[in-house]
């Protein structure tokens, strides 16, 4: 689960493929200065990016919130963009990084003229998790939630998590879960979360509070595929501590089995046999594999 290397030698950045090193945003762009920015991170297999509609459908709903609409390139110009990249850089697995920022202007909140959006994007060689590192699991722990309201935008305001994960770091956990004051499960700083109890995988619903995430739509795939119930509600601290498994999925580690909650085996400590058999199946499908 790790990048490799140095950075990648191309980029595709302002409509043109051009050096990494030359690709450079102004000092006045608004995703700089006012966060007006959307951001995409794309699992690209042998050249081939995984539930990549699912991506792009994403960052033009965002972009509409943003009125940056016309910077989303369609999914035939997503698909030119990664076979291009692939092309100078042929990673077998690698990330796609993509970005939308609102353009660059003078400084103003509102400017009078709305600038062109910035659309960039590249590629870095990436190591997914294995089936023996999924076997393991790993730690988590909760942290409180300080993000702005509006998470189901995938902004680049990401400071909160970053700052949630040096705490997970200092507790010897990879992943921070995130509590709102009302005490209710948001997502994991960079996850999604999944609770699992009776047989029953459970997580919160996509509402203003919640990401919509792609990997959520791979995991109730595979749920339906497999007769597995499936089911979107609130989950409290409580909730999580009584579940006998759970687990979290994104881009960058599929689906991961948490196995410690802030020092607490969860359930006996090691993945649950739901937890695997989903697990097993997401992997199969990540990797090109016919599904169950």
């Amino acid at each position: 689960m790790v990048e490799k290397g140095s950075s990648p030698a191309w980029a595709w950045f302002d409509g043109r493929l051009t050096a990494f090193s030359d690709a450079r945003v102004p000092i006045e762009d608004r995703g700089l200065q006012f966060g007006e920015s959307l951001y995409e991170v794309v699992a690209v297999v042998g050249g081939e990016p995984f539930r990549l509609p699912d991506h792009v459908e994403r960052m033009m709903a965002g972009a509409r919130e943003l009125g940056i609409e016309s910077g989303v390139p369609d999914l035939s110009k997503w698909k030119a963009v990664v076979a291009q990249l692939y092309r100078r850089e042929p990673h077998r697995t690698a990330v796609l990084y993509a970005q939308l920022t609102g353009g660059a202007a003078p400084r103003r909140h509102l400017p009078p003229e709305r600038p062109k959006p910035l659309f960039v994007a590249y590629l870095r060689q990436y190591t997914f998790p294995m089936p023996s590192e999924t076997a393991r699991g790993v730690a988590a722990v909760t942290y409180p939630d300080t993000r702005w309201q509006r998470r189901d935008l995938k902004t680049t305001m990401l400071l909160p998590a970053v700052i949630a994960k040096k705490a997970a770091l200092a507790h010897g956990a990879e992943e921070a879960i995130l509590i709102g004051q009302d005490g209710f499960l948001n997502e994991g700083a960079s996850s999604t979360v999944f609770a699992v109890r009776d047989r029953v995988v459970t997580t919160p619903p996509t509402t203003q509070r919640v990401l919509p995430g792609v990997s959520t739509k791979a995991v109730q795939s595979i749920c339906d595929q497999l007769g597995i119930e499936f089911a979107f509600r609130p989950l409290t601290l409580t909730d999580l501590h009584k579940s006998g498994e759970l687990f979290v999925a994104s881009t960058t580690i599929l689906l991961m089995p948490i196995v410690r909650l802030d020092g607490t085996p969860v359930g006996t400590g090691a993945p649950g046999s739901t937890t695997l058999q989903l697990a097993y199946h997401f992997q199969r499908n990540f990797w090109g594999q016919p599904g169950p």
